[in-house]
């Protein structure tokens, strides 16, 4: 009798496979949905920068007059961004990004046609360098326009998030 105690201890290999199974199935719907917070999460934090940008473009604007308030950096607009973002000028835009935006002061050089701090830009890509100069890592973009909205363009299922492409936000 005491054999057939002692054999029942353990799980058979077909218990364990099958745990195996069921966690490796609710791994592979987790973590889809766990990819999708995250990227509404850093875009929620783009959005915020972008009206912080547009805003402080405005103040910028009224004090100064329009056309007078091309940089991002303190001396001009007076924009705080965020510790740990390159900016560089170039032209009449200036850039400053980290490891997952690039932002930009107006739209010019990223399909806008505007030179403007009302129209600021932030551009996702998939390169995690810090570069996105290239439109072959282009994901999406938020971009304000000079109807004073804010919109998202580029690849469809990113802008779901935000009421679809050609929506405003």
């Amino acid at each position: 009798m005491k054999k057939q105690n002692i054999s029942r201890l353990g799980f058979t290999l077909i218990e364990l496979l099958v745990v195996v199974l069921i966690i490796g199935i609710l791994a592979s719907v987790a973590l889809p949905q766990y990819q999708k917070a995250v990227e509404k999460s850093r875009a929620a934090e783009a959005v915020q920068l972008l009206r912080y940008m547009r805003q402080q473009g405005e103040l910028c604007e009224m004090e100064r007059g329009t056309g007078s308030c091309n940089n991002l950096s303190n001396e001009e607009i007076g924009i705080e961004m965020p510790a740990g973002m390159k900016c560089e000028f170039q032209d009449y835009t200036e850039y400053c990004c980290d490891k997952y935006w690039c932002y930009a002061n107006n739209g010019v050089d990223w399909g806008n046609g505007n030179s403007s701090p009302l129209e600021p830009v932030a551009r996702r890509c998939s390169d995690t360098s810090g570069d996105f100069s290239g439109d072959d890592v282009f994901m999406y973009q938020l971009k304000y326009y000079d109807d004073g909205k804010l919109y998202c363009e580029g690849v469809s299922n990113y802008c779901k998030m935000f009421k679809g492409a050609g929506n405003p936000i």
